[in-house]
């Protein structure tokens, strides 16, 4: 049998992404599939535990579409059954952009301007991977790891301290470092998502004449 809730989900995928970002600096050959792997364990555990903490709130705040999610529950109910994904297999999840947005402003959150910062980049560099291609020199390799490690030292400090049970899950894998002595790095990531909100602006402007 197999049981594993949102919390065990991500944190197992927070501890994945340690061990990978770990055994990278010692390799010498496979260093973009690990790389690769980091990514999207530590994206994919931040945008777990972000659900955990929208259902601790209300379930229907993981769901894209509320009406959907309704006529699901009203099924489950109706039948039975487990789960509103038994009622409709189809149903969506928020993406990790939309369940940051609503934790903060549906379920008041604080969460911070760098821990945002550092998502949306781990986020755009997870796009990539998934969905296209991407290139990185061995500096912005380098680069990338720091950004990884600090990403999750944030995370880890955001969701222990909303909820504390998830200190132990964590056990002993995560980074233990500085943030203060990181905040360059963060003001370049921010400087850049900026840069490229504004470039997408631009385009959409000049292509519909916004």
């Amino acid at each position: 049998m197999l049981n594993m809730g949102l919390a065990e989900n991500g944190v197992d995928s927070f501890k994945a992404a340690f061990l990978t970002m770990k055994k990278i600096k010692v390799l010498e050959d496979g260093i973009v599939h690990n790389l690769k792997d980091a990514v999207m364990s530590l994206n994919h555990g931040i945008e777990i535990l972000f659900k955990l903490f929208l259902k601790s709130y209300d379930e229907y705040l993981i769901f894209a579409d509320i009406d959907k999610y309704m006529t699901a529950r009203k099924k489950m109910i109706a039948k039975g059954l487990a789960n509103v994904f038994e009622a409709n297999p189809l149903l969506k999840t928020v993406t990790l952009n939309e369940g940051i947005r609503r934790a903060k402003y549906l379920c008041g959150y604080d969460i911070s301007e760098d821990f945002e910062t550092v998502v949306q980049y781990l986020n755009k560099i997870r796009n990539q991977f998934m969905h296209y291609e991407i290139s990185l020199s061995g500096e912005e390799v380098d680069e990338l790891l720091l950004k990884l490690r600090i990403g999750y030292e944030l995370a880890f400090e955001f969701f222990v301290e909303y909820n504390e049970d998830l200190r132990d899950l964590f056990d002993d894998a995560r980074y233990e470092i500085t943030i203060d002595d990181y905040t360059d790095e963060i003001a370049e990531m921010h400087r850049s998502l900026m840069e490229e909100d504004l470039a997408e602006q631009r385009y959409l402007e000049e292509k519909y004449w916004i």
